[in-house]
This record gives structure tokens, sequence and C-alpha cells, in this order.
């Protein structure tokens, strides 16, 4: 791929100005944001936060990433130690400890500890960390932006669908983990306590595979899909709808919610909304036609106790597993996914952001790319 010439990838950039800050860089979604960058021949404009011991650590973490978005390796050239920040988010100094800081005009935050599972430092990175974080950037004499990269499912369970995006949970709602709970503290933490803080809040919704490499860049979340197939049961009916939306749609929109010299609102969701929401019934098909096999036949919606009696046979449907940690994820998607939750992104397409691709539109690559791994590998990425 050419340096400087986008390709495959949603043309909706606009023009930014000075030094745009990425935390998260060498994560899915913040190596999709560089990756984007580096193809636009941005590379000067980056400064990238990467916990990396040296420069050349921290370079080789970058192109490792990267090279999974098939980046040119004359792109990745590209970047050099001048654009890296080493360290994390509880070690960014201060501008007049690195004067590159002072330079910086936008920050897009997407670190976090992005665990589906109880990770024993999704709170202290995801609140403490990431509010001392913002603390500091709030004092950089440059910064017109703060993104903050949290996520749709922070409105908790309970929220009536579709869920709008000035929509508050408040601070009693249920959350279906602690990651989603973690996120929706910040948010309400940054608000109360840094009120100067020139704060726009992102909220993506599923965020699985690349409208061309499909899962080559993470199988995060498409794993469910699989799944679901391989039990021909689920907790979720075939018609309710899922709210995909692919990574490189999403850093696109970023990019533009980021750089974008006014904005409407300070709430928005990255999502597929009702228009491009896709159904489990379209998602298996999609699957299966990719696959050249079979949709799947008699699909029930069941109870988790049905499938907990399944356990027996987890590792000849799913490989080499955990049969508990399995049945705890079915019950954590799968009763996401019965939920039939969608997010409402009139903001965003009102920012002259298109619409996202379906999942249909893209669910082919995504197959193929996955076939490769067992669905207990693959799953692994999102239970760290």
């Amino acid at each position: 791929m050419q340096c400087g010439a986008l390709q495959g990838a949603p043309h909706f950039l606009s023009e930014f100005m000075s030094r745009l800050l990425i935390t998260g860089a060498t994560g899915f979604l913040g190596g999709a944001i560089v990756a984007q960058l580096l193809e636009q021949g941005r590379a000067d404009e980056m400064l990238l936060l990467v916990r990396a011991a040296t420069p050349e650590e921290g370079l080789q973490r970058m192109a490792e990433r990267l090279r999974l978005f098939e980046v040119a390796e004359a792109c990745i050239a590209q970047l050099s130690a001048e654009q890296l920040l080493l360290g994390d988010l509880g070690s960014v100094l201060a501008p007049g400890e690195d004067a590159r800081l002072a330079q910086v005009t936008e920050v897009i935050n997407c670190a976090a500890v992005a665990s589906f599972g109880n990770h024993p430092r999704i709170w202290s990175t995801n609140v403490d960390t990431t509010l001392a974080f913002a603390t500091q950037v709030a004092s950089w004499p440059s910064l017109r932006r703060f993104l903050h990269v949290g996520t749709a499912m922070s409105c908790g369970f309970q929220a009536p669908s579709p869920v709008l995006e000035d929509y508050d949970a408040g601070a009693d709602a249920e959350h279906v983990v602690p990651y989603t709970a973690s996120k929706a503290a910040i948010e309400a933490r940054i608000r109360s306590e840094l009120p100067g803080l020139p704060l726009v809040v992102a909220r993506p919704s599923i965020v699985v595979g690349h409208t061309r490499l499909g899962c080559k860049p993470s199988p995060s979340i498409f794993w469910v899909f699989r799944m679901a197939r391989a039990l021909g049961i689920f907790l979720c009916a075939p018609d309710d709808r899922v709210d995909v939306i692919p990574v490189d749609y999403c850093a696109s929109a970023l990019l533009s919610l980021a750089t974008k010299p006014q904005l409407q609102h300070g709430r928005y969701h990255i999502s597929a909304g009702a228009a491009a929401s896709c159904s489990f019934r379209e998602i298996d098909a999609g699957i299966a036609e990719a696959l050249g096999v079979p949709p799947t036949q008699n699909y029930r919606q069941v109870g988790i106790e049905e499938i907990a009696a399944l356990q027996p046979r987890f590792q000849e449907l799913f490989g080499r597993c955990i049969p508990w940690l399995m049945l705890q994820a079915i019950e954590l998607y799968g009763g996401f996914a019965s939920l039939n939750i969608l997010f409402d992104n009139r903001h965003l397409l009102a920012e002259g952001i298109p619409p996202p691709p379906r999942f249909t539109d893209y669910i082919g690559a995504c197959a193929l790319s996955a076939q490769g791994g067992t669905i207990a590998e693959q799953m692994k990425v999102d239970f760290k």
C-alpha cells in the first residue's frame, strides 16, 4: 500500500493541524488510527504514547501492530523516536519536562484495560490513572480537544433502546462487566473534577474486524458469532439485532471527531444504529455463505442452563479450553446480545461522518480470516 494514499478504508478524515497525541497506540483501535495516519502521509503530526523501555523497543512494538494492518514497510519506516512518548498514562510528563507536549493540540485517549474478565488493574488504570492523565493534560497550553474513547455500553444494561447519545445512566446503573462500569465512572469523574478540560467523549459500540482485512488485526468479539454457530443454540433470538462496526470505520470517525474545528455535541456514539445493525440470522447467513456451508439449521434461543449442560462437549466444539471460562464468556456476551440494544448515532452523522457499513458487508472477510484459530484461542484477546 502506498504511503499518503489511503486505500480500502472510509475516506472522511478532516484536516487537522499541529500535533495529535494518541494513547493506546499499540492496541487494536489505536493501531488502526496510526495506520490510517501513516497511509495519509502524516507521520510527523503524531505523538504516540507507547509502553517501552527504549525507543527501539517502542518502534518495534508499533511495527508489529502496524503489520497486522498490512501497513507498507515504507510507511512504518516513517516513524522515528521523535514521535514516541515512552511510558504509560501515569508517567506522562509536564510540557516543561518534554517540549513536544507543549505542541499537542488534540489528544485521542484510547488507552485502557479492555478486558471483559475481572482484570485486577481495570479500575486503577481505567479510572484512577486515566483521571491523573487527564488532569495533567488539562494544563497543556495548546490543547484544543481531549477526545476520550469510552464504550457505548457504559449506559448499563437497563438503558432504553435505542440508547441516545446524550443518555446518562447515572451512578447507580447496573453494568454487564467491570470494564463498562469503569468507563462510565471515568467519564463522570472527568466531567465533575475537570470542568475546564475541552472534553469530547466518543463511545464506540461493538468493534469487530476490519472492512478489508477481516479479523487479521484482531479476532476480538468475532469468536462470539463462531461460538453461536458451533452450539446451534444461544441466549439471543435469531432476529435480535447487534450493533457492530469495523475498526477502520471507528478509527476514521475518531480522527474526524478529534480534528474537526467545531463540534456540535460533547458525546457521540460511533455505532451502527438502527439503520446498519444486523440480526443474528443475517450474521449466521453471511458467515455460512463466506465459508461455503449451510446456515445454522433449527437454531434455538435457550437459557444458560441448557448451554451449561453441554460443557462436557466444549473442547470438541471450541478447541482446547477451560469449560467454565467458556461458559462465563457465553453468559456475558450472549446475555448482552439478548438485550437487543442499539445505539443512536444521529449526532455523529450530523457532523458529516458517513454511516458505517453493515457487518454483513464485510463479514465474509472476518469469517475467512478467522479460520486459522480455534474459538478458545481467539477469545483470549478479550479476557486478558
